[in-house]
């Protein structure tokens, strides 16, 4: 009985258990609930059935889809902490109000990442000791799974310190300084996984890393403005209306523009090449897939975030997040198949890889989006995500 009611304080205390979940914390679990159960039990049924055979992987396509939707996560994962750092690390305070939510958000992409992936590997556990034992210095898959564990340690750790109210302490800038520099290591590695396949030339570059490290905060951008577009205007303090009103759009607007330029230079370079595999970019050109990329991930949100009346109309950020979201999810996509379309060691001459994702691998989008909005949801009701303790203390009783 004293062990019970001792729980009970404990989860009292740090949960807002007495608090009733609202619309959007009730809607998020249940679809998130629905859409994980219906997604894994699909899945679970065919690898069961059919094993690795019931993704349309081949020898000329090793990865498939479902790297693409854990690359989604992953990336998006490294941008909300970046966005995170931007208050605890450089000490923009403006960006205060939304640290805790992006933490929680890295938090939960990366958990839904990691769980897309452990379907398709087969074998996810063994990396418990394949890490540690392995060794492999001089592969960029391995420190890839270094730095993302570092990162989901680093950043629960990190949330931990804010939900107790620990934002200022020497501890905590520490921490954020780690979690800050792993979450730039851990996308920049995850690109040279691509971008180092010389026997690859459609993703052999030296850019890839950085692309993936801006894609990836124009994703966390696209993220936390999705999910702050409907904010109760009237009940929304100055500071917090201004950052959802003027300062994350505007950045968010940057953002889709680099990443734009950086896409429209790979897009070029690529198609005045002459390398023998070069010639993929040339029939992913054509796919519509690769059209609803740019326009709806790119032309569009650019479109709808470019005079400040739009960027302060709720509805236009809302949609131009959505679409940002949906064009970057093709891109990742889009990158795979880009990839391995000319077979290896031949070329187009040999014919096109003829790839399309399989029943079993689009049905990891509702497993991936359920675990995701299933634990936003109950940390939106349960976690106090909107916590501002406002700027540090020390820094504003120091002499200018």
């Amino acid at each position: 009985m004293a062990t019970a009611l001792l729980t009970n304080e404990v989860l009292r205390r740090y949960l807002d258990l007495d608090r009733r979940p609202d619309a959007l914390s009730i809607a998020m679990m249940a679809f998130g609930g629905i859409a994980a159960a219906i997604g894994f039990a699909w899945v679970f049924h065919d690898l069961w059935r059919w094993g690795h055979a019931a993704f349309n992987t081949s020898s000329d396509v090793a990865w498939g889809a479902p790297i693409a939707f854990y690359l989604f996560f992953l990336l998006s994962s490294s941008g909300l902490s970046v966005l995170a750092s931007a208050d605890s690390v450089f000490g923009m305070n403006v960006f205060h109000p939304i640290a805790k939510r992006c933490v929680f958000l890295a938090i939960v992409t990366l958990v839904a990442g990691f769980s897309i992936l452990a379907l398709e590997i087969g074998h996810p556990f063994r990396m418990l000791w394949a890490l540690p034992v392995g060794m492999q210095w001089h592969s960029p898959m391995w420190w890839m799974g270094v730095f993302y564990s570092l990162d989901l340690l680093l950043l629960i750790v990190k949330f931990w310190r804010m939900h107790i109210g620990d934002w200022h302490s020497r501890f905590m800038h520490l921490v954020s300084i780690a979690s800050f520099v792993v979450c730039i290591l851990a996308p920049g590695t995850l690109g040279l996984v691509f971008g180092m396949m010389a026997m690859r030339p459609a993703w052999y570059s030296p850019v890839m890393p950085m692309y993936f490290i801006l894609s990836g905060f124009m994703s966390a951008l696209a993220f936390i403005t999705f999910f702050t577009a409907f904010e109760p205007r009237a009940s929304t303090p100055p500071r917090l209306r201004a950052l959802h009103e003027s300062v994350l759009p505007r950045l968010f607007f940057l953002a889709l523009l680099a990443v734009a330029g950086m896409r429209f230079g790979q897009i070029l370079t690529s198609l005045w090449s002459n390398y023998e595999g070069m010639e993929a970019h040339w029939h992913v050109l054509g796919s519509d897939a690769f059209r609803f990329e740019l326009l709806l991930g790119l032309v569009l949100p650019i479109l709808l975030l470019s005079t400040n009346g739009l960027r302060r109309n709720a509805l236009v950020r809302f949609a131009a997040a959505s679409l940002a979201m949906v064009g970057i999810f093709l891109a990742r996509l889009n990158l795979l198949i880009v990839g391995q379309v000319v077979p290896l060691f031949k070329g187009y001459w040999a014919d096109y890889v003829d790839y399309w994702p399989s029943t079993t691998e689009w049905m990891l989008i509702p497993a991936g989006f359920g675990i995701f909005c299933f634990a936003y949801g109950a940390g939106h009701w349960l976690l106090r995500l909107g916590d501002d303790p406002g700027p540090d203390p020390a820094l504003a009783a120091s002499p200018r």
